[in-house]
Order: C-alpha cells, then structure tokens, then sequence
C-alpha cells in the first residue's frame, strides 16, 4: 500500500464518524450522554411529570375496562375482537387472567350499557391524551392549545392509537400464520432452510419481541410528534421513542417478575390485581413521559440555552 493509499484511508475514517454521528439519529444537543441523561431527570422532576404520569394511570384505568368490553362485543361480529382484547389484556403483566376474567364476566350486558362503555371511553380517553399534551407543551415550553384543538387532537389520537391497535393485530396474525406454516415443515423441506431449523422456537420468539418493540416505539413516536403545540419533526422522536420503547419492553419484564415478591392481593385484598393494573398504568406513563423529556433535551444543541417562550403565534421547538 502506498503513502498516497494510507492517508485515504485514514481521511475516510473520520468521514464514515460523522456520517453515523449523533446528528444523523437526531440528536442536536453536544453535551455528553451522561450530561443529558441527568439534566433530562432533573427536568423530569422540574416539569412535574409524576403527577401528570399519576393522572395518565387514574384516566387509563377509568377507559380500560369500558374499552375491553366495546372490543368483547366487537368480538361478536369480527374475528379480530377477540385478538385486539387479548393484545391490550398482554399489556398489563400479572393481570392478565384477572382482566379476563372480569370482562369474560360482564359479557352479558346491553346496549345502554354499550352506548355508556362508548362515552366513558371517549371522556377518559380524551383527558388521557389531554393530560399527555399539557405536560409535552411544558416540556417544551410552549403554549396550550385552544379547548376545541386540543379536544379535536385528543380524539384524532384515540382514532390513531386503534388504528396501530388493529394493524398489530393483523401483522401478528400474519406472524402467527407463518410460524404455523413454519411448523408444519417436513424435515425433508427444512433442509432447504437450514438456518430456521437450527434456531427453531428462538427465532419466532425474537421475531415477536422486536415486533412488539416497533409497535411501541411506532405509537411514542406518534405522541412525541403530535401532541407538543411545537414543531417537531419525526426524525427529532425517533431516538426519545427508541430508548423509551426499550425501557418500556424492559420495565414490562421487570415488573412482571417484581409480582413474586410484592403480593398485591395480600396487601390490598379483593381490589389487589386492580391496584396492579393502576401500578403497572403509572409506570407506563412515566416511561412516556421519561421519553418525552428526553426528546426536548435531544433538541437543544446546548444545554446552557433556556426554555424560551415562543415570541410569535405559531410556536416552535428550536432552542438553538
């Protein structure tokens, strides 16, 4: 190799770093992780998204039931019913024969009770993204919407989220179809998929987990979008939702393991699996939420800068 060749080589070093730097994910702030991470905790308590996370849990858990039995009846007429009840009752870890149990119990009920299951899901629904979209604008530091907005966009995102609900559905149907016809394969016919045959279970086991994982990440990085009254762009969510999506997979294992050990029913009684549904709610909001605030300090290029109040009618995000 000549002079000429070595200096190229190392001249392109440093061009492939820059391609795949911080930036190109997103991030604009300089500041080291570490730095970012502990001012991104220190505003968490700063914006007071404990007690906004707290609200999330109580609205989420006033639209739980009121929604799965909507779905349970849906279930009556489509298919799909029964596997969107049983991918929001997968949610919740260690609770989910107890959600079961108790909408498989209220199945019997009518149509006011339907047309009221429809209003409490619209009304909690609505104050769960309501709650959500006023601790984004503080997280920016921009301004509330107008009621009306706000109530349209709040709605517009229960539509999303179903919609997200229902295309998970059909994408893990389709999964389930080809892990089934995966395993109706001759071991004559394996040999030409050699690689699928080594790994056997571990590979569909995988394929869900990441599914699941993108599922996630897909509807924060909708909430990190739309709900800020500030101009955000997808490529400014996408690395808040990732961690947030894998601290939430991962909080979800976590807490499913931490039931050994903290007896709910114990404790609370009768009402124990619901105090585990409402613990489960408030842990999931405040990921979210976590996600959220990290995505503002992302945004900053520096740290120094403060959170400016917009100065014209249309708010913005920029904080260079």
């Amino acid at each position: 190799m000549t002079v000429k060749q070595v200096r190229r080589t190392k001249n392109k070093a440093p061009t492939r770093m820059k391609r795949f730097s911080r930036h190109s994910f997103g991030v604009r702030n300089r500041s080291p992780w570490r730095r970012m991470i502990s001012h991104a905790v220190h505003q968490f308590h700063e914006n007071d998204l404990f007690t906004s996370a707290a609200a999330m849990s109580y609205f989420g858990l006033l639209t739980l039931f009121p929604a799965l039995l909507l779905l349970l009846a849906l279930s009556n007429r489509i298919a799909a019913g029964n596997q969107m009840v049983h991918h929001i009752v997968q949610v919740y870890p260690g609770s989910s024969k107890f959600l079961q149990d108790t909408i498989r119990s209220l199945s019997g009920i009518g149509t006011e009770v339907m047309i009221t299951c429809g209003v409490i899901v619209l009304w909690a629904g609505s104050w769960v993204f309501s709650v959500v979209e006023r601790a984004l604008n503080r997280i920016w530091g921009t301004t509330p919407r107008t009621f009306l907005h706000g109530r349209a966009l709040t709605l517009g995102m229960i539509g999303i989220a179903g919609l997200l609900l229902s295309v998970s559905v059909l994408a893990t149907s389709v999964l389930v179809g080809l892990q089934e016809i995966a395993g109706r394969l001759s071991p004559r016919q394996l040999e030409n998929y050699r690689f699928l045959a080594s790994v056997g279970s571990l590979f569909w086991q995988v394929v869900f987990a990441l599914f699941s994982l993108l599922v996630t990440v897909a509807l924060f990085a909708l909430v990190y979008r739309f709900m800020p009254n500030a101009h955000v762009t997808l490529r400014d969510t996408i690395p808040g939702s990732v961690i947030a999506g894998l601290l939430w997979e991962g909080a979800k294992y976590l807490f499913a393991w931490s039931l050994n050990y903290f007896h709910y029913d114990q404790i609370y009684g009768s009402v124990g699996a619901v105090v585990a549904v409402l613990t489960w709610g408030y842990v999931s909001s405040l990921v979210l939420l976590f996600g959220a605030q990290l995505t503002g300090v992302f945004h900053r290029e520096h740290m120094e800068h403060p959170l400016a109040a917009p100065v014209v009618n249309v708010p913005s995000a920029s904080f260079s």
